[in-house]
């Protein structure tokens, strides 16, 4: 009788074993170093020589001009972005849902999602090069007469121009994600909601804003806080591109963790920063999982 029993509990137990190791990979690679940084953030120096700092790390944050600086950019750069990933992705979404070839759909779809599928670090490099002060974006708008001859713009050299420029590249690569999402939940929408609304007389403005956008309602929710949560920790364009400079113009709370743990060396409270900003990401992130819960998804 035991032995059956042990049996049976080894039989429930046996789902468990198969993702056992998928779980220890996982503990080894997020849940530790989290445990670490969380650690550390209450320590000076580095992981293997630290001094007990208590909440002098986070005391220090709230005073640091850098940090809040580093914040507002944050936002800046996040919502800026996700804004407009919106803007361009239901616009362009808008074109490819009308009663076009599907041949040609593919093609011009497949077209627009590149930028998605660029590296982030690659997308960076192209940039830098039409951003060159002889490169191709100073060299149109001289052609235009916007710009005087022999003038140049320094468009991550500026401090008053770096934000927007790292921000604007993030915005041509990010918004394919957005485009491909909306045109997705735009075809799922039914013809006859379309038809009967014709019927009634209702314009297209008028079945734009009663039809499509309360269909599109569950997913813009769902991409815009995804977006959001990518948007806010992203680093790569950023750093490749400006390093959080010239005079911190471009810094993010990214860029700001990287340089206070690995060019100033000051890794306790580098670590505290980055639980600031793991605090700020997680109501995104609890925002988003109620959203998926609502949706079904």
């Amino acid at each position: 009788m035991r032995l059956a029993i042990g049996a049976r509990s080894l039989k429930n137990l046996q789902p468990y074993f198969f993702i056992l190791p998928a779980m220890l990979i996982l503990a080894a690679l997020l849940v530790y170093p989290l445990v670490q940084v969380f650690s550390l953030s209450f320590f000076e120096g580095s992981a293997f020589a630290r001094v007990f700092a208590g909440l002098n790390n986070y005391f220090e944050l709230l005073r640091d001009r850098i940090f809040w600086q580093a914040l507002g950019h944050t936002f800046i750069f996040t919502f800026a972005s996700v804004f407009f990933h919106f803007l361009i992705g239901l616009f362009l979404a808008m074109l490819l849902h009308q009663k076009i070839s599907p041949a040609i759909r593919g093609v011009f779809r497949g077209l627009l999602i590149l930028p998605w599928l660029i590296a982030p670090t690659v997308a960076a490099m192209i940039w830098m090069l039409i951003y060159y002060s002889f490169g191709i974006l100073n060299g149109i708008l001289s052609d235009m007469g916007l710009l005087a001859a022999g003038n140049v713009i320094s468009w991550v050299g500026d401090p008053e121009l770096s934000l927007f420029s790292v921000t604007v590249v993030n915005i041509w690569r990010g918004f394919p994600f957005t485009l491909v999402m909306l045109l997705a939940a735009l075809q799922g929408i039914p013809d006859e909601m379309y038809e009967a609304a014709r019927i009634d007389g209702a314009s297209a403005t008028k079945s734009f804003f009663y039809i499509t956008l309360p269909s599109l309602k569950g997913t813009m929710m769902t991409v815009g806080l995804l977006d959001t949560i990518w948007t806010f920790r992203h680093f790569d364009i950023i750093f490749a591109m400006t390093g959080g400079g010239p005079m911190n113009s471009s810094e993010v709370l990214t860029t700001n963790i990287y340089n206070l743990a690995f060019r100033a060396q000051r890794w306790g409270y580098s670590s505290a920063t980055a639980v600031m900003m793991f605090l700020l990401m997680l109501v995104f992130s609890l925002l988003y999982i109620r959203q998926i819960g609502k949706e079904g998804v």
